[in-house]
């Protein structure tokens, strides 16, 4: 069975003309038989993509192959499943979401505007225009399919027809004879807790509907986090800083601090150096590949008075003379008398 047209030449199902020149032109020049001397499937493959492109520029032979579909899996089939019965399945739309790093840990549900392909209201999805009939094509009685061959019989779409069984002298103005139309729609999504910049969630149904009734594809929303002034992420574990006084550094301290979810106790041992990291396990973001949490580092960072008072000085003075020397190398670097 040949591959799907639209998927050969690399564009969606709505693409305009002059998207599929540029896509037959990039493809023709990368995998042109003179360019390729020496591989044995460029001729095959450069054949598919001329063939995509003769169907897919021409108006009439493409609303055909729209319908090509149906037809097959009616003649291949006894009974056809639900999904095989419309048309051929609709793309995929990608909608970008963006987030705050708040929206990220939570998770979101929101109804979002989105413009996308729907079922012709004019036609009723069937590409013709109000009143009028399909004719059934004179030359497959409209099955759509003729038979070749001598002794062995093989099946093949009706070239008249393009498959479809029908001709249509009498398109729907509003949809163009395609059997859908752009519609902006309200679609309910849901994006889980720990979702990070990147990420792709699939709303299985929610995209474009196939042409001639057939089924909807995906919607995929391409998920953006903007940045915490903050946090810092890297994958399931947030990265912050923590501020100490001199006090809290030497004596000790417990500190209410920011988590993504609200505040979380961390406890500061006496003696703690600055630039020291506190691990805090469970408290980072909510994993999406499976159960539980990551961490939440904590680095601390003891800030240093400035402009203190002359009696303020006299006591750090004083306190200097009283605390142990700090252990240090020194380096000599001056000559021998």
């Amino acid at each position: 069975m040949k591959r799907d047209y639209y998927a050969v030449l690399g564009v969606t199902s709505n693409a305009t003309s002059v998207q599929i020149r540029r896509a037959y032109q990039r493809l023709a020049r990368q995998y042109s038989p003179d360019v390729n001397l020496w591989e044995q499937n460029a001729r095959p493959l450069f054949d598919e993509i001329a063939e995509a492109y003769r169907v897919l520029m021409n108006p009439a032979a493409r609303t055909l192959y729209d319908r090509q579909s149906v037809v097959r899996s009616r003649t291949t089939r006894a009974r056809p499943e639900p999904e095989q019965q419309g048309g051929r399945r609709g793309d995929d739309l990608h909608v970008p979401v963006e987030l705050s790093f708040g929206q990220a840990v939570s998770g979101v549900e929101a109804d979002v505007s989105v413009d996308r392909l729907s079922a012709c209201r004019s036609c009723g999805a069937t590409g013709t225009a109000p009143g009028a009939v399909p004719a059934p094509c004179g030359h497959c009685e409209g099955s759509g399919v003729v038979w070749r061959g001598y002794g062995t019989l093989e099946s093949g779409p009706c070239p008249v027809c393009g498959g479809a069984g029908v001709r249509i002298s009498d398109p729907c103005t509003g949809c163009h004879g395609r059997g859908v139309a752009p519609r902006r729609t309200v679609v309910h999504l849901t994006l889980p807790p720990g979702v990070d910049t990147g990420a792709q969630v699939r709303m299985v149904g929610e995209g474009h509907s196939g042409p001639f009734a057939g089924p909807r594809g995906d919607l995929i929303a391409v998920v953006r986090v903007h940045e915490d002034p903050v946090f810092t992420r890297k994958g399931d574990h947030i990265y912050c800083d923590v501020p100490l006084t001199i006090v809290e550094a030497v004596l000790g301290a417990r500190l209410s601090v920011r988590g993504p979810e609200g505040a979380v106790i961390l406890a500061i041992p006496p003696g703690t150096q600055g630039g020291h990291v506190f691990r805090l396990r469970g408290k980072g973001m909510p994993r999406i590949s499976g159960p539980g949490r990551g961490d939440l580092c904590v680095t601390v960072r003891v800030e240093i008075p400035r402009g203190l008072d002359a009696r303020t000085q006299d006591l750090v003075r004083e306190l200097g003379r009283v605390l142990p020397p700090a252990s240090r190398d020194i380096v000599d670097s001056g000559g021998s008398a």
